[in-house]
Order: C-alpha cells, then sequence, then structure tokens
C-alpha cells in the first residue's frame, strides 16, 4: 500500500513538472512581407528581424539582432528601428539610450543591410536609395 503512495506520489510529481516545463517557453511573431517577420522566443525583448527559410516553415534566420521596436516596408526594402540588448548574459536587457536604424534591400531575394547607421546617416542612404515614402508602420513597446 504504501508503494503504491510512493508510485501515485512519483507519477503526478513528474506529471506536475513535465506540464510546467512546457509553460515556460512562449513566442511571438508578426508578418512584415513575404518571408520577413519579427519574431521573438521566450521574451519579448529578445524581439528579432528574421527571414523564413521557406514558406510553410519553422525555421529562419536572423537578419536583425534584437531588440526590434518599428518597422516598416514596401516591396523592395524594409526599414527598421532596434535598441541592442544585453544578450543572453544580462536576460536581454534593452539599451533604450542607443538607437541603430537599418535598412535591408528585399528586391530580388538580395537582403542587403545596410546598418547599424545613426539616425543622419540613415536618412542620408534614404534619400540616395529613394525610400523617403516608407514609414515606421509597424511599431512595438520600446522597453520593457
Amino acid at each position: 500500500m504504501i508503494t503504491n503512495q510512493k508510485n501515485i506520489t512519483a507519477i503526478l510529481f513528474c506529471l506536475f513538472f513535465l506540464s510546467g516545463c512546457f509553460g515556460l517557453f512562449d513566442s511571438g511573431s508578426q508578418r512584415i512581407i513575404g518571408r520577413y517577420e519579427v519574431l521573438w522566443i521566450d521574451l519579448p525583448q529578445n524581439q528579432a528581424l528574421t527571414k523564413v527559410d521557406k514558406e510553410h516553415s519553422s525555421s529562419s534566420a536572423t537578419l536583425i539582432e534584437p531588440y526590434i521596436f518599428a518597422v516598416g516596408h514596401n516591396d523592395s526594402y524594409i526599414i527598421v528601428k532596434q535598441h541592442p540588448t544585453g544578450g543572453f548574459e544580462k536576460n536581454y536587457e534593452i539599451h533604450t539610450d542607443t538607437t541603430n536604424y537599418y535598412i535591408i534591400d528585399i528586391a530580388n531575394d538580395r537582403d542587403e543591410i545596410y546598418g547599424p547607421l545613426s539616425l543622419p546617416k540613415f536618412d542620408s542612404l534614404r534619400l540616395t536609395l529613394k525610400i523617403t515614402a516608407i514609414q515606421f508602420d509597424k511599431t512595438y513597446l520600446d522597453k520593457y
């Protein structure tokens, strides 16, 4: 009888522990255009710009590291505002005192990335590339 109670207790403990582990991982994404999306896994603070390997795939490549807080696009370019983070070692602490800007040329699937850029260099490159009409129309919290 005591052995059965120990077995039942052990089984309940294992079930509780295993179900608790599955709740530790969370994620979210928002499609920008085509195979490009803003994606976070585990913590919203590690939100990055990624490109899905192929349509209906769950694997992707990171183009711009966290923390992405604003994005805009047209058919040829994606523009991004990013605050760097402290990375895994510092729990992805967002450095809101620094803002980096990026331009990604997505025409012909080239993924040429310009950045990180300061605001003056970003504005200058936008003029050169004739993409001044793109606005940051997708925005996220700029700090957590």
